[in-house]
């Protein structure tokens, strides 16, 4: 997220808890502003239009170009920047306002007043051919740049919203030197609110299929809380990687590099201990297929379909064997992980 530690890029554990399926209990990426990150959010809807110019109201720069592609940010000719926070909606969104505490997937593009210097954008750079890759974060979270709270608490998903921010709003008097902020400079923000998910955010139907014979039973369907995972009496656990289908989604493929927006449950089948889970929490994103989370997650999620609920039982060799375990989630070497994991979205 775009955090006043540092301009460190920080996690987007979408929680403020260390998630068990982190390969590190600090997953902490250090490049400023870009987030290397839609379908399935009932509610989440987008606008489209090109955003109007914004200069001429209180000095502001102009803006230029579509939503959904990278903003052209324009300085006014001779203006000093603004001395208190500044936010416009460019374009007006339809979809179902943000609130404080929930998560939401922005892209932006980000200037520093100072010289007019570009500092990073979350659009495609490659003519198009990766998809934007918005950036997950947690409102009113105190981590969080002051501006960016401000102005999206209440906004509508499917807007563009223009920022004007003093240091005060962003990263303070010591400013940034790793986002090239220094403690005077003035940041313009151009966002796109792309989607919203409340706590309750979940995928659709219901839990009918389960797994083959020796494997996990999986109840309680989407939306009804964390559900229930009964590990089978007696049996052995697989020594490789099980990835079943439960609930088939409708959504496309999910593709590594993508950043996923889910719910998940966690059991320790050597224990029966229910170790972790996000339902009745807030959902959970992470990049897969790049190592961010226990290999498990990486291999047996990749393919999936957004929509899909899948039972992942996943052998200690690709969980937390390596590492010798977990102790804080009463995880040993040699113990099998079984997750079952709704998948929302795919940004």
């Amino acid at each position: 997220m775009i955090s006043r530690r540092s301009g460190a890029h920080t996690s987007t554990s979408s929680a403020p808890r260390a998630p068990r399926v982190a390969r590190r209990a600090a997953a902490a990426a250090v490049v400023p502003w870009v987030l290397a990150l839609g379908l399935g959010v009932a509610g989440c809807s987008s606008s489209s239009g090109s955003s109007n110019q914004s200069a001429g109201n209180g000095g502001l720069p102009q803006v230029t170009g579509a939503l959904g592609q990278k903003a052209v940010i324009t300085l006014p000719s001779g203006s000093a920047a603004p001395t208190a926070l500044q936010t416009k909606v460019l374009v007006q969104g339809s979809g179902a306002k943000l609130a404080s505490g929930q998560l939401a997937a922005v892209n932006y593009t980000v200037m520093n007043w100072t010289g007019a210097k570009a500092l990073g954008d979350t659009y495609s750079t490659d003519g198009g051919k990766t998809p934007n890759q918005p950036q997950v974060i947690q409102l009113g979270s105190s981590q969080l740049l002051p501006a960016w709270n401000t102005a999206l608490t209440g906004a509508k998903v499917g807007s563009r919203i223009e920022i004007v921010a003093p240091p005060s709003a962003a990263f303070g008097s010591q400013g940034s030197s790793q986002a090239g902020v220094g403690p005077n400079d003035d940041l313009i923000f151009v966002l796109d609110v792309v989607a919203g998910y409340p706590a309750t955010a979940d995928i659709t139907g219901k839990q009918t299929t389960q797994a083959g014979a020796g494997l996990p039973t999986v109840t309680g369907d989407p939306g009804s809380g964390n559900p229930k995972v009964t590990i089978p009496a007696g049996t052995k656990p697989p020594t490789t990687l099980v990835a079943d289908t439960l609930i088939k989604g409708s959504g496309e493929a999910v593709a590594s590099g993508r950043t996923l927006v889910i719910q998940y449950t966690g059991v320790n089948w050597n224990t029966g201990k229910n170790f972790d889970y996000s339902f009745t929490k807030q959902p959970f994103s992470t990049v897969i297929g790049a190592g961010k989370v226990i290999k498990g997650w990486d291999q047996g999620l990749v393919g999936k379909h957004v929509g899909d609920r899948v039972l992942l039982v996943i052998p200690p060799d690709l969980g937390y064997g390596p590492s010798g375990g977990q102790s804080s989630g009463g995880i040993g070497k040699d113990d099998t992980l079984v997750f079952v994991v709704d998948i929302i979205d795919a940004l």
